[in-house]
């Protein structure tokens, strides 16, 4: 059965061979990948990425949560999603959100976000969720400052990435501070 959880406003569940499309959407799109660090550069790849995540999706002891964040009401694809945990540690998780540009600045990021470490934290009983973004990228650092997760550091330069150095930014929760904030 596929995985769905719900925020005010979108349904993230497992993605099927019909978003294909969608990933090439985003995969396509120079402005969208400037800040990720998975490589999505041509059909392969991208063909690839979807048939992991649907295998991954069916393991019943899974470690990731690859999802498309749909619309509520119109099932319409507003962008891709992640929650990947460690597979060695066990207990800390990693979350992710690449919105279309018709998507973004209108709250979703923030539901998803605050979604996935509700999850990561009361059902999966995590004990660390992080997410991390590209230094430039000054929108997902204020998300994820806005939702709670505390700013852990930078590792400078250590990705080359489109020709150039990146660096990236860290940020995390522990799940007593999760408890803090949620009593």
């Amino acid at each position: 059965m596929a995985f769905r959880m719900t925020t005010e406003r979108l349904i993230l569940e497992d993605l099927t061979k019909e978003d294909l499309s969608n990933i090439q959407k985003i995969a396509r799109d120079p402005e969208l990948m400037r800040y990720v660090l998975i490589w999505l550069e041509n059909d392969e790849q991208i063909s690839a990425f979807l048939k992991r995540a649907i295998e991954e999706s069916k393991l019943a002891d899974r470690m990731g949560y690859i999802l498309a964040a749909r619309v509520a009401g119109t099932g319409e694809f507003a962008g891709l999603t992640f929650l990947e945990i460690d597979p060695e540690l066990k207990s800390t998780g990693e979350v992710g959100i690449v919105l279309l540009p018709e998507y973004q600045a209108s709250g979703y990021g923030r539901e998803i976000l605050l979604k996935y470490i509700e999850f990561g934290f009361d059902t999966l009983s995590l004990h660390r969720v992080f997410g991390k973004c590209d230094d430039l990228n000054s929108a997902s650092a204020r998300l994820m400052e806005q939702c709670g997760l505390i700013y852990e550091g930078t590792i400078r330069e250590h990705v080359w990435l489109r020709d150039h150095w990146r660096s990236t930014r860290y940020y995390g929760m522990l799940a007593e501070e999760y408890a803090a904030l949620n009593p």
